[in-house]
């Protein structure tokens, strides 16, 4: 097993330690409602790597973030990448989100690539502003850059639609 892997199965154990503890919190703490939030994100974007070649593609996913605190929340982040050459894959990232105001949200966090030909070790950043549309709905655009091992990186600017709950 690679290194990222076991790094990435790590990461996703941790996850399921903090949602834990921030159930377990709820009885005692309470926060700013709601405190999970499960969202629809498409995107467009473009990969440039270390030699210059650059394509562009389209990402679809599932974004889940928990807040564990007031201004914190940790999450799960998967993808459908679609470039204009062949190349597809998967993208599986765990950011850390920081919430400075009711609206802003920075993150960052590692993650993989599942590609066809080899997974690769990626740390995303990004920042997102969220806009309630109806009670508990909001739609978000955002902005990332994932850092991709090997010296590529992709620039992606999207949209999310999620639910509070």
């Amino acid at each position: 097993m690679s290194t990222h892997r076991r790094i990435s199965i790590v990461l996703v154990l941790m996850l399921g330690s903090v949602c834990s503890m921030a159930d377990a919190n709820d009885e005692v703490e309470h926060h700013k409602d709601p405190h999970h939030h499960l969202a629809l994100f498409a995107g467009g974007g473009f990969e440039r790597d270390k030699m210059g070649h650059a394509e562009n593609g389209s990402a679809l996913g599932l974004e889940y973030e928990i807040q564990f605190a007031e201004k914190w929340g940790v999450g799960l982040d998967l993808e459908y990448l679609s470039g204009s050459g062949t190349n597809r894959s998967w993208v599986a990232v765990i950011p850390l989100s920081y919430h400075p105001s009711e609206k802003w949200r920075v993150f960052a966090g590692p993650g993989t690539e599942f590609d066809s030909k080899e997974d690769k070790f990626l740390m995303r950043v990004g920042v997102a502003y969220e806009i309630p549309v109806h009670q508990r709905w909001s739609a978000s655009p955002e902005i990332l850059v994932d850092f991709i091992e090997g010296g590529a990186k992709t620039y992606v600017l999207g949209f999310s639609v999620g639910y509070g709950f």
